[in-house]
């Protein structure tokens, strides 16, 4: 058996599981206008890591890819989002509508 003191060591970790997007608007044309931002992990991750960019109204915006994959070696480095604007017969108030694209 050990006899000597030993010592309790805390470390705090300084790293985050957060995204990083390029964009915060985007502003698209109803009929199918266009329009991209990137995303990237904010610190590196132990293993892959897949992001779901999901539009919540996808009657007016519509998003590709359906997944977006980060691993150990691209992580730090932004993978493209194309949001489309969808031509609807709604006429909405003050002539815009505004989605939420989630990750």
């Amino acid at each position: 058996e050990d006899s000597r003191p030993g010592v309790s060591v805390t470390v705090n970790d300084d790293d985050e599981a957060a995204l990083v997007v390029s964009e915060s608007t985007l502003s698209l044309a109803e009929a199918g206008g266009i329009g991209t931002y990137t995303v990237q992990l904010a610190s590196q991750p132990t293993g892959n890591v897949t992001v779901t960019p999901a539009s919540r109204d996808t009657g007016a915006a519509t998003v590709s890819p359906a997944s977006l994959t980060f691993t150990t070696e691209n992580w730090n480095s932004g993978q493209e989002v194309t949001v489309t604007g969808v031509n609807d017969d709604i006429v909405n108030v003050g002539g815009q509508r505004t989605v939420t694209i989630s990750h």
